[in-house]
C-alpha cells in the first residue's frame, strides 16, 4: 500500500471529518443463499410477505401457455414445493404490472388479471392457511364494460379484501372496490383518484393500498399533463377519498407510463415511509419519503444513496421492532442488490445512505428485483437471477455493535489485481469506498476479504465486521 501524499489543510479536515457511525451500529449478517424452485414454476413476478410465524410466503410465476402462478412457503427448515395459486390459464404475468399479494396473519390475498380480459378479467384468490391451499378465484368486476386493470389487494380491519385498480382507459383513473360480506363479492368500483391533480393516473404503475389505524390509504403514481409523481390519498371518517398529498418532489415529466411501483412501511413512531423510483434527475434513481399522517404533511424525502450516480430501480421497504430495512437494485456494469438498515422511525431513512452494502457482491451475473421483509432482528430477502432463471433467498440477522467500545482490529490491506485484499479476519466484511471529500463511490460485502473495485486515485476504505471497524487511506 502506497503512502498518502500531502494534502492542503482543507482536504485533511475533510478526511478527518468523514461520516462515522457512533453508538449502536446495526449490521445485517447474511447467511448462505438458498434456491427456490423456478425452472418449472418461473422466477417472474416476485413478491413476498411474512406469515403469522414470521416465515416467508413467496409468490412467483411464469408467463406463456405453459406458465402459471405459484406460492412457495418456508416450512421452518426448508422451502415447500411450489403450489399453484389458481388453475386458470392465460394469466398476465409481468414483473412491474403482474399479480400482487397482501397478507394479514395467515390469510393471503392474491390479485391477478387474465391477459386480454382487461375489463372482466381481474381476480382475487384467498388462502386461509398461509398459502398452503387456495380457494376459488373471485371475479372483481364480472359485468364490467371498461378496464379494471392490475388489481392490487389489501385487507381492511375486519380481514376483508379490498382492491385498487386502474379504472377505464384514456384516461386511466384510480378505482377502488370494496368487499360486500353479505353477497361475498366485490362492490362496483368507486372513484378514488378525484382528489389527485389532473385527470389521470399512470396506467401501468401498480398502486399501493394499505390500512393505518382503521383508515384506508393508497399510494399512486399520478399523471398530471405527463408529470409523473407519487401522491398519497386517504379516506375521511365517512369512508370517502377526500384528500391527497404530493410525496414525490421530483416531478418526472415523461409522456409514457414508467411501469414502476412503490412500497410502503408503517414505522414505529407512526410515520408512513415510502420508497420508489424516479428518473427526474438524469436517470433512474431510488428515493424515500416520510409522511406524518396525523399532521398530513411530508416530513422528509431524499435519494436512498444520494452520493452514488448509477442506475437504480425496484426499491423494497419494511420495518419492525427497532429497525427499518430497504433493498434495491443497482446497475454499474451489472445488476446487484443493495441493502441498508436504519432505525424504525422517520430518522431511519436518512441513515440508509451510510449503511448501503451489496448483498450479492460475491455472485456473478445479474441480481434483480429484490423484495425485503423483516420481523424483529431477522431479515428476509428474495431476488431474481435472470441469467440462471432462478430465485435466490437470503436470511440475515441484524446485530449491533458499539463503535466506541470496539478494539482496533489487527487487519491489513494490500493492493492486488482487481482491488484490495483484507487480511487478518476470516469473517465476511462490509466495505465502503469514498473519495477524499467523503463522497461514497463504491460499496459491497465480501465473503473472502477481497475488495473488488476498479476505482483509482486517493481513496478512503472503511471495512467492518462484528469484530470491529477499520479505515485505510489508499492511493492507486
Amino acid at each position: 500500500m502506497k503512502s498518502l501524499p500531502a494534502f492542503p489543510p482543507l482536504l485533511v479536515a475533510l478526511v478527518l471529518n468523514l461520516p462515522t457511525l457512533h453508538g449502536q451500529v446495526p449490521i445485517i449478517q447474511w447467511e448462505t443463499e438458498a434456491s427456490i424452485s423456478a425452472a418449472e414454476h418461473g422466477y417472474l413476478n416476485l413478491r413476498m410477505e411474512l406469515d403469522a410465524d414470521g416465515h416467508p410466503v413467496i409468490l412467483h410465476g411464469k408467463s406463456g401457455s405453459s406458465g402459471g402462478l405459484y406460492c412457495t412457503r418456508w416450512t421452518g427448515s426448508s422451502f415447500s414445493n411450489p403450489v399453484a395459486v389458481t388453475d386458470e390459464t392465460g394469466l398476465f404475468i409481468n414483473d412491474p404490472e403482474g399479480p400482487r399479494m397482501a397478507m394479514q396473519g395467515n390469510k393471503v390475498a392474491v390479485g391477478y388479471q387474465i391477459s386480454g380480459q382487461w375489463a372482466t378479467g381481474g381476480r382475487v384468490v384467498i388462502s386461509e392457511d398461509g398459502g398452503t391451499t387456495w380457494g376459488d378465484p373471485i371475479s372483481i368486476a364480472p359485468e364490467a364494460t371498461e378496464d379494471h386493470f392490475m388489481p392490487v389487494p389489501a385487507f381492511d380491519a375486519e380481514g376483508h379484501p379490498w382492491v385498487a385498480v386502474k379504472w377505464g382507459d384514456a384516461p386511466a383513473l384510480e378505482g377502488v372496490l370494496y368487499w360486500n360480506p353479505t353477497t361475498e363479492s366485490f362492490s362496483p368500483a368507486v372513484d378514488a383518484g378525484a382528489v389527485f391533480p389532473g385527470n389521470a393516473v399512470c396506467e401501468c404503475c401498480a398502486s399501493m393500498p394499505f390500512m393505518r389505524e382503521g383508515q384506508r390509504y393508497n399510494l399512486v403514481r399520478n399523471n398530471n399533463a405527463n408529470i409523473r409523481d407519487f401522491h398519497l390519498a386517504r379516506t375521511d371518517g365517512a369512508g370517502n377519498w377526500s384528500e391527497s398529498l404530493d410525496v414525490d418532489e421530483t416531478d418526472w415529466n415523461i409522456n409514457s407510463c414508467p411501469a414502476s411501483e412503490a412500497e410502503v412501511a408503517l414505522l414505529g413512531d407512526g410515520s408512513v415511509a415510502m420508497v420508489y423510483m424516479s428518473a427526474a434527475q438524469g436517470g433512474a434513481r431510488t428515493y424515500w419519503s416520510t409522511v406524518d399522517a396525523d399532521a398530513w404533511e411530508l416530513t422528509g424525502t431524499d435519494r436512498i444513496a444520494p452520493d452514488v450516480d448509477v442506475t437504480e430501480n425496484n426499491p423494497s421497504i419494511d420495518a419492525d421492532g427497532d429497525f427499518s430495512v430497504v433493498a434495491w437494485e443497482r446497475s454499474d456494469g451489472g445488476y446487484q442488490v443493495m441493502t441498508a438498515v436504519g432505525s424504525n422511525d422517520a430518522a431511519g431513512m436518512a441513515q440508509w445512505s451510510s449503511q448501503a452494502f451489496s448483498a450479492t457482491e460475491e455472485l456473478s451475473g445479474h441480481s434483480r428485483r429484490p423484495v425485503i421483509r423483516i420481523e424483529g432482528n431477522t431479515v428476509h430477502l428474495v431476488f431474481q437471477r435472470p441469467s440462471d432463471n432462478a430465485i435466490l433467498y437470503k436470511q440475515g440477522t441484524i446485530t449491533t455493535s458499539s463503535t466506541a467500545s470496539l478494539a482496533k482490529p489487527d487487519w491489513s490491506c494490500k493492493p492486488c489485481v482487481g482491488g484490495w485484499q483484507i487480511t487478518g479476519t476470516s469473517a465476511p466484511v462490509e466495505w465502503r469506498l469514498s473519495d477524499m471529500t467523503g463522497r461514497l463511490v463504491d460499496a459491497g460485502t465480501s465473503q473472502d476479504g477481497m475488495i473488488r473495485s476498479q476505482r483509482t486515485g486517493a481513496l478512503i476504505l472503511q471495512v467492518r465486521t462484528p469484530e470491529g471497524q477499520k479505515t485505510f487511506k489508499l492511493v492507486r
